[in-house]
Protein backbone atom coordinates (compact mmCIF):
# COMPACT_ATOMS: atom_id res chain seq x y z
CA UNK A 1 0.00 0.00 0.00
CA UNK A 2 1.42 3.29 -0.88
CA UNK A 3 2.18 6.04 1.85
CA UNK A 4 -1.11 7.26 3.76
CA UNK A 5 -2.15 10.66 2.28
CA UNK A 6 -3.54 12.92 5.60
CA UNK A 7 -5.71 16.00 4.46
CA UNK A 8 -6.58 18.87 6.71
CA UNK A 9 -9.62 21.37 5.29
CA UNK A 10 -10.61 24.30 7.47
CA UNK A 11 -14.10 25.04 6.70
CA UNK A 12 -15.47 28.30 7.78
CA UNK A 13 -19.03 29.85 8.11
CA UNK A 14 -18.60 33.39 6.99
CA UNK A 15 -21.72 35.35 8.50
CA UNK A 16 -22.37 38.63 9.78
CA UNK A 17 -21.57 39.74 13.40
CA UNK A 18 -23.79 38.00 15.72
CA UNK A 19 -24.98 38.39 19.33
CA UNK A 20 -24.40 35.88 22.00
CA UNK A 21 -27.94 34.68 21.51
CA UNK A 22 -27.12 33.98 17.96
CA UNK A 23 -29.70 35.83 16.47
CA UNK A 24 -27.92 38.66 14.29
CA UNK A 25 -26.43 42.20 15.26
CA UNK A 26 -28.45 44.52 15.51
CA UNK A 27 -27.54 46.65 14.21
CA UNK A 28 -26.14 44.30 11.55
CA UNK A 29 -22.20 44.56 11.70
CA UNK A 30 -19.62 42.64 9.78
CA UNK A 31 -16.25 43.11 11.74
CA UNK A 32 -15.48 40.17 11.89
CA UNK A 33 -15.70 40.34 7.92
CA UNK A 34 -13.57 43.42 7.42
CA UNK A 35 -11.07 42.86 10.57
CA UNK A 36 -11.62 39.59 11.77
CA UNK A 37 -10.84 37.46 8.77
CA UNK A 38 -7.76 39.69 7.26
CA UNK A 39 -6.14 41.23 10.28
CA UNK A 40 -6.26 37.77 12.85
CA UNK A 41 -7.13 34.47 10.24
CA UNK A 42 -5.46 35.13 7.51
CA UNK A 43 -2.06 35.78 9.04
CA UNK A 44 -2.63 32.76 11.15
CA UNK A 45 -3.42 30.61 8.12
CA UNK A 46 -0.32 32.07 6.27
CA UNK A 47 2.04 31.61 9.13
CA UNK A 48 0.65 27.70 9.67
CA UNK A 49 0.66 26.97 5.56
CA UNK A 50 -3.09 26.14 6.14
CA UNK A 51 -5.57 26.97 3.07
CA UNK A 52 -9.15 27.55 4.62
CA UNK A 53 -12.45 27.19 2.78
CA UNK A 54 -15.10 30.08 3.68
CA UNK A 55 -18.47 29.68 2.77
CA UNK A 56 -20.52 32.58 2.29
CA UNK A 57 -23.92 33.72 3.38
CA UNK A 58 -26.49 35.75 2.12
CA UNK A 59 -25.87 39.25 4.03
CA UNK A 60 -21.93 38.78 3.61
CA UNK A 61 -22.61 38.72 -0.10
CA UNK A 62 -24.93 41.81 -0.04
CA UNK A 63 -22.71 43.68 2.05
CA UNK A 64 -20.33 45.69 -0.46
CA UNK A 65 -17.12 46.57 2.27
CA UNK A 66 -17.61 42.82 3.22
CA UNK A 67 -17.48 41.76 -0.67
CA UNK A 68 -14.20 44.43 -1.42
CA UNK A 69 -12.52 43.20 2.02
CA UNK A 70 -12.99 39.58 0.96
CA UNK A 71 -11.49 40.17 -3.18
CA UNK A 72 -8.84 42.21 -1.27
CA UNK A 73 -7.51 38.29 0.37
CA UNK A 74 -8.74 36.22 -2.61
CA UNK A 75 -5.69 33.95 -4.03
CA UNK A 76 -4.74 30.90 -4.42
CA UNK A 77 -4.34 29.56 -1.04
CA UNK A 78 -8.38 29.88 0.18
CA UNK A 79 -11.59 28.84 -1.48
CA UNK A 80 -14.95 30.87 -1.24
CA UNK A 81 -18.27 28.30 -1.22
CA UNK A 82 -21.53 29.27 0.14
CA UNK A 83 -23.35 29.11 2.82
CA UNK A 84 -27.19 28.93 3.11
CA UNK A 85 -29.57 30.18 5.47
CA UNK A 86 -32.88 29.61 3.84
CA UNK A 87 -34.94 32.65 5.73
CA UNK A 88 -32.40 35.02 3.71
CA UNK A 89 -33.28 34.26 0.33
CA UNK A 90 -35.79 34.33 -2.16
CA UNK A 91 -38.50 32.54 -2.79
CA UNK A 92 -40.40 32.34 0.31
CA UNK A 93 -37.39 34.87 1.59
CA UNK A 94 -38.80 35.43 5.46
CA UNK A 95 -36.70 38.53 6.78
CA UNK A 96 -35.18 41.45 4.58
CA UNK A 97 -33.57 43.27 7.52
CA UNK A 98 -31.46 40.52 9.09
CA UNK A 99 -30.50 42.99 12.03
CA UNK A 100 -31.59 40.96 15.42
CA UNK A 101 -33.08 37.77 13.68
CA UNK A 102 -32.64 34.18 14.04
CA UNK A 103 -32.83 31.93 10.71
CA UNK A 104 -34.04 28.85 12.81
CA UNK A 105 -35.50 27.25 9.27
CA UNK A 106 -33.54 24.08 7.84
CA UNK A 107 -33.39 24.61 3.62
CA UNK A 108 -34.22 20.87 3.30
CA UNK A 109 -37.44 21.13 4.68
CA UNK A 110 -38.42 23.14 1.79
CA UNK A 111 -40.29 21.55 -1.31
CA UNK A 112 -37.58 20.42 -3.54
CA UNK A 113 -38.20 23.30 -6.13
CA UNK A 114 -38.00 26.15 -3.23
CA UNK A 115 -34.81 24.34 -2.42
CA UNK A 116 -33.21 24.86 -5.61
CA UNK A 117 -34.88 28.10 -6.34
CA UNK A 118 -32.81 29.04 -3.22
CA UNK A 119 -29.49 27.27 -3.65
CA UNK A 120 -29.75 28.39 -7.67
CA UNK A 121 -30.47 32.25 -5.86
CA UNK A 122 -27.51 32.63 -3.51
CA UNK A 123 -24.91 30.48 -6.15
CA UNK A 124 -26.26 33.42 -9.33
CA UNK A 125 -25.20 35.93 -6.31
CA UNK A 126 -21.94 34.22 -5.92
CA UNK A 127 -21.20 34.75 -9.14
CA UNK A 128 -22.02 38.25 -9.60
CA UNK A 129 -20.05 39.06 -6.77
CA UNK A 130 -16.85 36.82 -7.53
CA UNK A 131 -17.18 36.33 -11.26
CA UNK A 132 -16.72 32.37 -11.12
CA UNK A 133 -19.27 30.21 -9.72
CA UNK A 134 -18.78 28.84 -6.18
CA UNK A 135 -17.99 24.87 -5.29
CA UNK A 136 -18.04 23.82 -2.24
CA UNK A 137 -21.57 24.50 0.07
CA UNK A 138 -22.75 24.08 3.74
CA UNK A 139 -26.31 24.02 4.72
CA UNK A 140 -26.88 26.78 7.52
CA UNK A 141 -28.06 24.82 10.55
CA UNK A 142 -26.42 21.65 8.84
CA UNK A 143 -29.87 21.55 7.40
CA UNK A 144 -29.37 19.11 4.27
CA UNK A 145 -30.96 16.64 3.04
CA UNK A 146 -31.20 14.39 -0.19
CA UNK A 147 -32.75 17.51 -2.38
CA UNK A 148 -29.98 19.40 -1.67
CA UNK A 149 -27.31 17.38 -3.12
CA UNK A 150 -29.32 16.94 -6.71
CA UNK A 151 -29.86 20.78 -6.42
CA UNK A 152 -26.18 21.15 -5.61
CA UNK A 153 -24.88 18.54 -8.08
CA UNK A 154 -27.71 20.63 -10.43
CA UNK A 155 -25.80 23.90 -9.96
CA UNK A 156 -22.26 21.71 -10.45
CA UNK A 157 -20.89 21.85 -6.54
CA UNK A 158 -18.23 19.53 -6.07
CA UNK A 159 -18.63 18.90 -2.71
CA UNK A 160 -21.15 19.23 0.33
CA UNK A 161 -19.90 19.83 4.08
CA UNK A 162 -23.31 19.89 5.53
CA UNK A 163 -23.01 16.38 7.44
CA UNK A 164 -22.21 16.18 11.08
CA UNK A 165 -21.43 12.21 11.97
CA UNK A 166 -23.47 11.66 15.65
CA UNK A 167 -25.57 14.25 15.45
CA UNK A 168 -29.31 14.79 15.20
CA UNK A 169 -30.65 18.68 14.86
CA UNK A 170 -34.13 19.54 15.94
CA UNK A 171 -35.77 23.04 14.67
CA UNK A 172 -39.33 24.08 14.73
CA UNK A 173 -39.54 23.09 11.25
CA UNK A 174 -38.11 19.50 11.19
CA UNK A 175 -34.89 17.79 12.00
CA UNK A 176 -31.79 16.00 10.07
CA UNK A 177 -30.31 12.89 11.47
CA UNK A 178 -26.77 12.45 11.20
CA UNK A 179 -26.07 9.74 14.10
CA UNK A 180 -25.44 7.14 11.40
CA UNK A 181 -23.63 9.54 8.93
CA UNK A 182 -19.66 7.55 8.38
CA UNK A 183 -17.48 9.87 9.51
CA UNK A 184 -14.76 9.66 6.38
CA UNK A 185 -15.52 11.19 2.53
CA UNK A 186 -18.37 9.33 0.95
CA UNK A 187 -20.69 9.70 -1.77
CA UNK A 188 -24.23 9.67 -0.27
CA UNK A 189 -27.02 7.43 -0.80
CA UNK A 190 -30.01 9.13 -3.26
CA UNK A 191 -32.46 9.02 -0.70
CA UNK A 192 -30.26 9.40 2.87
CA UNK A 193 -27.52 12.06 2.96
CA UNK A 194 -26.34 10.37 5.75
CA UNK A 195 -25.80 7.23 4.56
CA UNK A 196 -23.06 5.99 1.73
CA UNK A 197 -24.39 4.53 -1.53
CA UNK A 198 -22.88 2.21 -3.78
CA UNK A 199 -20.71 3.77 -6.80
CA UNK A 200 -22.19 5.82 -9.26
CA UNK A 201 -25.23 7.54 -7.64
CA UNK A 202 -23.43 10.76 -7.26
CA UNK A 203 -20.86 12.88 -8.40
CA UNK A 204 -20.85 15.06 -5.45
CA UNK A 205 -18.51 14.16 -2.51
CA UNK A 206 -19.32 14.64 1.03
CA UNK A 207 -16.90 16.12 3.88
CA UNK A 208 -17.98 15.87 6.81
CA UNK A 209 -17.53 18.05 10.01
CA UNK A 210 -14.99 15.90 11.36
CA UNK A 211 -16.23 14.00 15.24
CA UNK A 212 -14.77 11.41 17.65
CA UNK A 213 -17.86 9.22 18.55
CA UNK A 214 -18.79 8.73 22.22
CA UNK A 215 -21.14 6.02 23.42
CA UNK A 216 -24.27 7.47 24.73
CA UNK A 217 -22.84 10.89 24.65
CA UNK A 218 -22.64 13.57 21.58
CA UNK A 219 -19.30 13.49 19.85
CA UNK A 220 -16.26 15.62 20.55
CA UNK A 221 -15.36 18.03 17.39
CA UNK A 222 -12.71 18.87 15.62
CA UNK A 223 -13.06 22.65 16.52
CA UNK A 224 -11.26 25.62 18.48
CA UNK A 225 -13.42 26.64 21.53
CA UNK A 226 -15.73 23.59 21.60
CA UNK A 227 -12.84 21.83 22.10
CA UNK A 228 -9.30 22.19 23.60
CA UNK A 229 -6.12 21.58 22.25
CA UNK A 230 -6.13 17.85 23.52
CA UNK A 231 -9.33 16.87 22.60
CA UNK A 232 -8.93 17.54 19.29
CA UNK A 233 -5.94 16.17 18.89
CA UNK A 234 -7.85 13.25 20.34
CA UNK A 235 -10.02 13.63 17.48
CA UNK A 236 -6.88 13.58 14.66
CA UNK A 237 -6.00 10.14 16.43
CA UNK A 238 -9.16 8.21 16.27
CA UNK A 239 -9.87 9.19 12.92
CA UNK A 240 -5.69 7.95 11.99
CA UNK A 241 -6.36 4.90 14.10
CA UNK A 242 -9.56 3.99 12.70
CA UNK A 243 -8.92 4.42 8.97
CA UNK A 244 -5.49 3.38 9.23
CA UNK A 245 -5.78 1.21 6.24
CA UNK A 246 -7.68 4.00 4.21
CA UNK A 247 -5.10 6.02 0.94
CA UNK A 248 -6.76 9.26 1.99
CA UNK A 249 -7.69 10.38 5.51
CA UNK A 250 -9.23 13.96 5.61
CA UNK A 251 -10.19 16.13 8.59
CA UNK A 252 -12.44 18.99 8.70
CA UNK A 253 -12.59 21.53 10.80
CA UNK A 254 -15.00 24.03 11.30
CA UNK A 255 -15.55 27.09 13.24
CA UNK A 256 -17.73 30.33 12.23
CA UNK A 257 -15.80 33.94 11.55
CA UNK A 258 -17.34 35.75 14.08
CA UNK A 259 -15.34 33.60 16.56
CA UNK A 260 -12.80 35.58 16.08
CA UNK A 261 -14.48 38.93 17.60
CA UNK A 262 -15.43 39.45 20.96
CA UNK A 263 -19.38 39.10 22.01
CA UNK A 264 -20.31 38.44 18.01
CA UNK A 265 -21.22 34.83 18.78
CA UNK A 266 -21.86 32.83 21.77
CA UNK A 267 -17.99 31.73 22.22
CA UNK A 268 -15.33 34.10 22.74
CA UNK A 269 -16.55 36.87 24.43
CA UNK A 270 -13.64 38.88 25.38
CA UNK A 271 -10.05 40.04 24.15
CA UNK A 272 -8.71 37.36 25.93
CA UNK A 273 -10.81 34.54 24.91
CA UNK A 274 -10.10 35.56 21.92
CA UNK A 275 -6.28 35.03 22.10
CA UNK A 276 -7.29 31.51 23.40
CA UNK A 277 -9.46 30.43 20.56
CA UNK A 278 -6.58 31.70 17.80
CA UNK A 279 -3.76 30.03 20.40
CA UNK A 280 -6.11 27.06 19.75
CA UNK A 281 -6.40 27.02 16.00
CA UNK A 282 -2.26 27.86 16.10
CA UNK A 283 -1.46 24.75 18.09
CA UNK A 284 -3.95 22.62 16.27
CA UNK A 285 -3.20 23.28 13.30
CA UNK A 286 0.96 23.09 13.86
CA UNK A 287 0.50 19.74 15.11
CA UNK A 288 -1.43 18.44 12.85
CA UNK A 289 1.24 19.71 10.25
CA UNK A 290 3.94 17.53 12.09
CA UNK A 291 1.13 14.58 11.96
CA UNK A 292 1.96 14.69 8.18
CA UNK A 293 -0.75 16.17 7.01
CA UNK A 294 -1.19 18.35 4.13
CA UNK A 295 -3.58 21.17 4.15
CA UNK A 296 -6.12 21.75 1.32
CA UNK A 297 -9.55 23.36 0.54
CA UNK A 298 -13.04 21.69 0.17
CA UNK A 299 -12.79 21.57 -3.26
CA UNK A 300 -9.05 20.59 -3.21
CA UNK A 301 -10.10 17.21 -1.04
CA UNK A 302 -12.30 16.15 -4.07
CA UNK A 303 -9.25 16.75 -6.38
CA UNK A 304 -6.80 14.82 -3.69
CA UNK A 305 -9.98 12.19 -3.44
CA UNK A 306 -10.41 11.43 -7.21
CA UNK A 307 -6.85 11.13 -8.03
CA UNK A 308 -5.84 9.24 -5.66
CA UNK A 309 -8.32 6.03 -6.15
CA UNK A 310 -7.99 7.20 -9.85
CA UNK A 311 -3.94 5.57 -9.58
CA UNK A 312 -5.36 2.62 -7.12
CA UNK A 313 -7.58 1.59 -9.99
CA UNK A 314 -5.00 2.07 -12.83
CA UNK A 315 -5.73 5.57 -13.80
CA UNK A 316 -9.37 4.31 -15.28
CA UNK A 317 -11.23 5.12 -12.50
CA UNK A 318 -14.56 8.04 -12.66
CA UNK A 319 -15.11 9.68 -9.74
CA UNK A 320 -18.51 7.72 -9.01
CA UNK A 321 -15.99 4.73 -8.88
CA UNK A 322 -14.76 6.37 -5.82
CA UNK A 323 -17.51 5.50 -3.29
CA UNK A 324 -16.20 1.67 -3.43
CA UNK A 325 -13.82 2.32 -0.56
CA UNK A 326 -15.67 4.24 1.32
CA UNK A 327 -15.52 3.35 5.47
CA UNK A 328 -18.45 1.67 7.50
CA UNK A 329 -20.71 3.88 9.22
CA UNK A 330 -19.94 5.77 12.76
Amino acid sequence: MNEQIRLLTVSIDTECDHQPDWSRSSPLTFENITSGIPDRLQPLFSNAGAVPTYLLTVEVMENLESVSTLKSIENESLEFGTHLHAAFIEPEKKFHDYAGVDSPDFQCNCSPQVEFQKLENITNLFIEKFGYAPRSFRAGRYGAGPNTLTSLEMLDYHVDSSVTPGFKWCEPNGFVDYRRAPLQLYTPQADDIGRADTPGARAILEVPVSMQPRFGRSPKWLRPWLSGVDTMEGVVRHHLNRFADQPIVVLNMMFHSMEVIPKASPYPQSAADVMKFTEQLKQTLDWCAKQGFRFSTLKGVREHFVEVHSLNKGGQSTFSSCAQRMPGRA
